[in-house]
């Protein structure tokens, strides 16, 4: 792969977080960086199917529920 072009500011910011973080290296760096990106996009995308199942699961609750209900009314039965 070849040279990435960066402006002097990201320069800046990719040696500063070179020192704080203790990499040596740019390649180091953006290793770091894409195992971070690669964490957080996986756990956004596990984010998002747990919310689709639980809408999914909700919505099977509330049907079930919905059929149930007259079944647990108390009724008083004519004669008691």
């Amino acid at each position: 792969m070849g040279a990435i072009a960066v402006s002097r500011r990201e320069e800046q910011q990719i040696q500063r977080l070179c020192k704080e973080l203790n990499i040596p290296t740019k390649s180091g760096l953006i290793r770091v960086a894409l195992e971070a990106l690669e964490k957080k996009t996986e756990e956004e995308r596990l984010r998002r199917e747990i919310q689709a199942s639980v809408r999914r699961c909700a919505a099977a609750d509330r049907e079930e529920n919905r059929k149930l209900f007259p079944a647990g009314v108390a009724r008083r039965v004519p004669g008691e």
